[in-house]
């Protein structure tokens, strides 16, 4: 694995599964921003003007917001302000001209972080997760019981319980190691929904291993070993090309080469 490491990034909340609306000027620059996230993992709602971002939030509330109007001279203050109107959630704003009077309006306008202009996804990324962390969402989708701790989960023939850490097949205990476990629980926490590559890494490994691909590609297998009746055919545990992976019902899933 590579020799740096950014333990403050590994330790901050995986963003699988977060709602992020990201409001630009224009719908072009709100998608090209929105498929940076979503292949973090957020699922991500794009708007193209404050107005529409306004009725989305208030009708679908995200749990955080990016403002990210454009290099070009606009105002950001004055949209997250429009936002701030209609909800509590945390917002940041990307700046315009990036000044320290721009950031001064941002905050003042109810912003809870502001970047530079042009910084890149990541940038922004970390920035959520802090956030998040702060008032305290570092898992905000998985799986709960009444009580509040993670539920099993329990998917065909595979039972998970995350308070033990044990995982069974069959009724039979199925033996992994902790990355092994780490990157079930975090497939099993979105069982039926495909979770982006990156994601995968970023929780399993760390954000600074986005790019290490081969990894989970050897983990994967690993799992397909011990938990797949035919490996080299699973059908709990399926790629879907381009996307990432998922943890399926087997009736439900595609045979995966």
């Amino acid at each position: 694995m590579p020799g740096l490491r950014m333990r403050d990034a590994a330790e901050l909340p995986p963003p699988v599964g977060l709602r992020v609306a990201v409001v630009s000027q224009g719908l072009d620059r709100a998608y090209d921003r929105a498929r940076g996230l979503e292949l973090i993992g957020y699922r991500v709602a794009a708007f193209g003007d404050a107005a529409g971002a306004v009725g989305g939030v208030e009708r679908v509330p995200p749990d955080a917001i990016v403002v990210d109007l454009g290099r070009e001279i606009g105002f950001p203050s004055d949209v997250v302000s429009k936002l701030r109107q209609v909800t509590d959630v945390p917002i940041i704003a990307v700046g315009c001209s990036g000044t320290t009077a721009e950031m001064l309006r941002c905050f003042e306008a109810g912003a809870d972080d502001y970047c530079r202009p042009g910084c890149s996804t990541d940038e922004i990324d970390l920035r959520l997760r802090a956030l998040l962390r702060r008032i305290g969402m570092a898992n905000g989708t998985a799986p709960q019981s009444s009580g509040g701790a993670p539920a099993r989960v329990r998917v065909g023939a595979i039972e998970i319980d995350p308070a033990s850490q044990t995982v069974w097949k069959d009724g039979r205990e199925v033996q992994l190691s902790p990355t092994e476990y780490r990157l079930l629980w975090t497939l099993a926490e979105h069982a039926g929904e495909v979770v982006p590559s990156k994601a995968l890494i970023a929780r399993v490994w760390g954000n600074q291993y986005a790019g290490e691909t081969h990894y989970l590609r050897l983990y994967i297998r690993y799992l397909r070993q011990k938990l797949e009746d035919d490996p080299s055919h699973p059908v709990y545990i399926v790629n879907r090309w381009g996307a990432g992976y998922a943890l399926e019902e087997p009736k439900r899933a595609a045979v995966a080469v």
